[in-house]
């Protein structure tokens, strides 16, 4: 049996005096181990890295689960604060395996500014240069698009190329299950020459925080 390990450090370390308390709780919700550095910074770091995290309440039924937006959101905020003191703040991500297994090793980077968050994964990197290089007569290598979902619900559409799009490109959500729902909220959509009702919602196709080639690696291996 094998053990993924994602771990990840925050540069640079973060004056003291920029972070609130309600930034406290969400780096706790993450699981960041906050370390002193010098007398007056922390040090953020992820002893295990994951992409949700778990506000906590008093009564546990009340928790919030946050998707790691929050995270960037909340140093968007603290770099926002700083005034020009802290301008940017990145996260650096190592993925590793407890046996030498194919798709147990990888890596990511996060670069937060006040006003934008990018991000790189190695395996979309060498994805595309690899496609590069076997397919140098056929284009570039198309993007992949991944719909992320949450307890059955749309949360965000991501692609590894976002290049590739018109910038604020729309996702268009519809779903035909409409029982529960009130009449005057449904949509009427026309298919195959009848209407339809269902209920939707748009979502802005984003850059992928998640390494979408080492994704469609895995699952391409196991054959789904």
């Amino acid at each position: 049996m094998a053990d993924y390990i994602s771990q990840g450090g925050f540069q640079p370390s973060i004056p003291k005096h920029l972070i609130t308390e309600e930034d406290m709780k969400i780096l706790d919700a993450f699981g960041l181990t906050i370390t002193p550095d010098g007398e007056d910074k922390l040090y953020l770091f992820a002893d295990d890295w994951c992409t949700h995290g778990i506000l906590a309440a008093e009564d546990p039924k009340d928790d919030i689960e946050l998707e790691e937006e929050a995270l960037y959101s909340c140093l968007q905020g603290i770099i926002r604060r700083s005034n020009g003191e802290l301008p940017w703040i990145s996260k650096e991500t190592a993925y590793t395996c407890t046996r030498n297994l194919p798709d147990g090793f990888g890596g990511s980077a996060v670069f937060v500014t006040a006003d934008d968050v990018q991000y790189f994964g190695t395996g979309s990197w060498l994805g595309q240069r690899i496609h590069e290089a076997e397919n140098a007569d056929k284009g570039p290598k198309p993007p992949t698009i991944c719909v992320v979902l949450d307890g059955g619900a749309v949360q965000k559409v991501v692609t590894d190329l976002p290049a590739q799009f018109p910038a604020s490109m729309d996702v268009v959500v519809i779903d035909t299950d409409v029982e529960g729902f009130d009449e005057q909220s449904l949509l009427k959509i026309p298919h195959n020459g009848e209407i339809e009702h269902a209920v939707g919602h748009i979502v802005k196709l984003s850059n992928s925080d998640y390494d979408l080639a080492a994704v469609v690696h895995q699952i391409k291996k196991r054959g789904w």
